[in-house]
């Protein structure tokens, strides 16, 4: 709402969800301006296509698992042509209550492979504000921003990031490295703080922007022995094929990168906090896998 009452060419499109992605104050305050095209999620993308071929800024709130179902919409609807769509993608990774089937398991695997696609993480509700704000803003292609369902953590504004740059929450030492993605963020930074009780100091990023990674930080872990990132999608190959690209450039022996994400399987219902412990992507889990990776 704050974007559209600055942005008369805003618009918001869902199918079907215009309650459970928040968009009903949004439709009670222009209601001209937001369409639920309902269960059809590939007219909303193409539509949405259309829009901003006739100059509007489209935002598509959609959740995760129901984006799949436009994969070809996105890619040579929205992407090819280059266009300035903004997809608001809700209930990405571990979701809970929604059942087995609403696991967010795929965007981020999906949209970071589409070429001139910007993918947005955000580690807190400011955060989220921030980037859809930077979204409209500074990106001239497609974006997509994804977020959990549920509380978001709250910080003060001073620890909000901007733009397509990550942030470095804490620095640590030359042994270990951490990149945190989205949600994780939080676990993360607990891990982190369990880690420093136990005499290892280790550096944290909120990768904020997962494509594309932000070189600053891709150069900061090629300086550690052990990379370790925390995610609950699909960036971490990415993460190591950058390592690998910068440390060749600046010709010295690439760190050890730990992949912690999702394992390749159906995921079942139930509380996101209790899924994660199972799968190590805890505070304590996190810091677990540190050690057992740590060379030495």
């Amino acid at each position: 709402m704050k974007e559209g009452e600055h942005r008369p060419d805003l618009v918001a499109i869902t199918a079907a969800m215009t309650g459970p992605t928040g968009l009903l104050p949004f439709q009670d305050r222009f209601p001209d301006r937001c369409f639920d095209v309902g269960i059809a999620e590939q007219h909303a993308v193409t539509a949405a296509a259309g829009m901003a071929m006739g100059g509007l800024r489209p935002v598509v709130a959609i959740y995760s698992t129901f984006l799949n179902r436009a994969w070809d919409q996105i890619v040579y609807d929205v992407a090819l042509h280059r266009l300035p769509v903004v997809f608001c993608v809700d209930r990405a990774g571990i979701t809970g209550d929604d059942g087995a089937s609403h696991h967010g398991m795929y965007d981020l695997v999906l949209l970071t492979k589409v070429p001139g696609m910007t993918v947005m993480a955000p580690s807190s509700a400011q955060e989220l504000q921030q980037m859809l704000h930077d979204a409209l803003d500074l990106c001239a292609g497609p974006v997509a921003i994804r977020y959990a369902r549920g509380q978001a953590r709250q910080v003060p504004d001073r620890e909000v990031g901007s733009g397509l740059q990550a942030r470095r929450l804490r620095q640590g030492s030359d042994r270990v490295c951490v990149l945190a993605v989205g949600k994780l963020v939080g676990n993360a930074e607990r891990a982190v703080a369990l880690l420093a009780e136990q005499g290892i100091g280790a550096t944290l990023w909120d990768v904020r922007i997962a494509k594309p990674l932000d070189p600053e930080m891709i150069a900061d872990a090629c300086r550690h022995q052990l990379v370790v990132t925390v995610e609950d999608g699909g960036v971490g190959a990415l993460v190591l094929d950058e390592i690998d690209r910068r440390c060749e450039e600046l010709d010295c022996v690439p760190p050890r990168v730990d992949v912690l994400g999702l394992p390749l399987r159906f995921h079942p219902h139930g509380k996101p906090d209790q899924i994660l412990h199972q799968l190590g992507l805890d505070a304590e889990g996190i810091a677990r896998a540190v050690r057992a990776s740590l060379p030495g």
